[in-house]
């Protein structure tokens, strides 16, 4: 009781908590997420701006160095043009590789179609220096200086990649104060949850115990048989209802204990009726024939007008023994049936025997018995004695509970999965619903004379078979016996594991 009140009021706060803590790593897993996206898209802004202002920084430095070279040629200064012009085609190249937005690629292009263009003039041996190298026609060359016209496109890239890098960090820090308000919001929420589930847990716990105090003292009087002297009080404290649950469990005991000796007592005085009633049933079976054989010895013996016995005289007297035999030996197998030989049969031959042996019993009443049988064999590994057995009481149970003129069937197959089948019908009046529960029960029969131990050694060799026998009622009218056996196992190479079919 306590693993269920626990499990029934905890588990609010386990969901509760699962919930919260399901919404956290929701929470943190967005937030890396985002993060990581923000970093590698401000790694790419800064790899952007460092190529705009190294191209930037390039050209700067290639217009100075062509200057100085121009005023003052050497080779030194030439030297340094080369490296310059070497510096811009590699920034060039690393901003085409960072830059990939519309706007930057135009600009980017822009400022390499110009340079492309100052290439070709040098490739072309076009002067780049003024004719007379005086101030003013230097200054003016400076001027006109083909490189001065790219670095307005390069601040202009420089100046996109700042923005779009200033965007980034200002995002970022937009979604750090939204995941610091939702991760606040998730706490406050967890605390709320958690006193809401604790009032209404402790209110649930107040109620339960009160009406479990009510239930308490309810049985309690029962038990007392005071119904009217109950009291209806709730507990001051959960280990009120614990007392008071414990009186109740010491008085359900006492009460069981009680209950047990009475059980004890109406099963022995069933069983000393069964016995009656089997004693009842034997001496019945075995006084008939006795009481023949009596008179007919009587007679043989009188001293006045002796009666010989005649022939028939005998067979009856033989008859009549075979009679007592037989009950004496039901009762054998029902105190001790013997485990089974199993050997490999064809059911069809069993339940030809069987028939057979219940023919002329049909022939007698009369009722027509009716046997169907596939055309090929039905395996069955089973003893031969104990099965011929249970089908002949089947039948001869079908043929007694049939009217005269009625129908007794009996068919043998296999069933959807295999397993060997066989089924008595009858068109009696079925299953009477007063003895159905019991039906395989010892000592349950309708039957006058009988002792109803049939169906439970049918069932008997049923289940130490490894099978069933049931019985239900058809819908047409009548019974129907289902006797289902286990299907022969079959080995890795496809034989089957049973002795080989035997026929007699």
């Amino acid at each position: 009781m306590k693993q269920f009140l626990f499990g029934r009021y905890s588990a609010p706060f386990v969901a509760l908590g699962g919930l919260v803590a399901g919404a956290c790593l929701a929470s943190t897993w967005y937030i890396n997420r985002l993060q990581s996206d923000l970093a590698r898209a401000v790694r790419h802004d800064v790899a952007r701006l460092e190529a705009a202002e190294e191209l930037q920084i390039g050209l700067r430095q290639l217009r100075f160095h062509t200057v100085m070279a121009a005023a003052a040629p050497s080779a030194a200064r030439q030297n340094l043009v080369d490296d310059d012009r070497q510096l811009v085609a590699a920034a060039l190249a690393a901003a085409r590789l960072e830059c990939d937005a519309g706007g930057d690629l135009r600009l980017l292009g822009a400022i390499e179609h110009g340079y492309l263009e100052y290439e070709a003039g040098l490739a072309a041996d076009t002067p780049t220096s003024p004719p007379t190298p005086t101030n003013d026609s230097l200054i003016r060359w400076a001027d006109a200086h083909p490189v001065r016209g790219l670095l307005a496109p390069c601040r202009a890239l420089a100046d996109r990649q700042r923005e779009r890098m200033a965007d980034s960090l200002a995002r970022s820090e937009t979604q750090t104060t939204w995941a610091g308000r939702v991760l606040l919001g998730l706490g406050l929420v967890g605390a709320l949850g958690g006193l809401v589930s604790g009032y209404a847990t402790a209110r649930g716990l107040t109620r339960r115990a009160a009406r479990l105090s009510v239930r308490v003292q309810a049985v309690h009087a029962q038990l007392d048989q005071e119904v009217g002297a109950m009291t209806v009080e709730a507990p001051g404290h959960p280990g009120d209802v614990d007392e008071q649950l414990d009186r109740v469990v010491g008085r359900v005991k006492e009460v069981c204990q009680r209950l047990q000796e009475q059980e004890r007592d109406l099963l022995r005085a069933e069983q000393l009726a069964a016995v009656g009633h089997l004693a009842a049933g034997v001496a019945h079976e075995v006084r008939n024939p006795l009481t023949g054989i009596k008179f007919l010895v009587e007679a043989a013996l009188r001293p006045a007008n002796p009666t010989p016995l005649t022939a028939e005289d005998l067979q009856l007297i033989r008859h009549e023994l075979v009679r007592i035999e037989r009950t004496v030996d039901a009762l054998l197998d029902y105190a001790r049936t013997p485990p089974p030989d199993r050997r490999r049969h064809d059911l069809r031959d069993l339940v030809a025997e069987a028939a057979a042996t219940a023919r002329g019993r049909a022939e007698a009443k009369p009722v027509a018995l009716r046997v169907v049988a596939p055309p090929g064999p039905v395996p069955a590994a089973v003893d031969r004695d104990q099965l011929r057995s249970l089908l002949t009481n089947l039948l001869f149970n079908a043929i007694d509970a049939a009217p005269p003129g009625g129908e007794v069937g009996v068919r043998a197959g296999t069933g959807p999965d295999g397993t060997p089948t066989v089924e008595v019908t009858d068109t009696g009046r079925g299953i009477d619903p007063a003895i159905a529960g019991r039906l395989f029960t010892p000592f349950a029969t309708t039957k006058p004379t009988g002792t109803g131990l049939g169906l439970t050694i049918a069932r008997r060799i049923a289940r130490d078979h490894g099978g069933t026998l049931t019985a239900a009622n058809r819908p047409e009218g009548g019974a129907r016996f289902t006797l289902t056996l286990p299907a022969e196992s079959r080995n890795d190479s496809g034989m089957t594991n049973a002795p080989p079919m035997t026929h007699q």
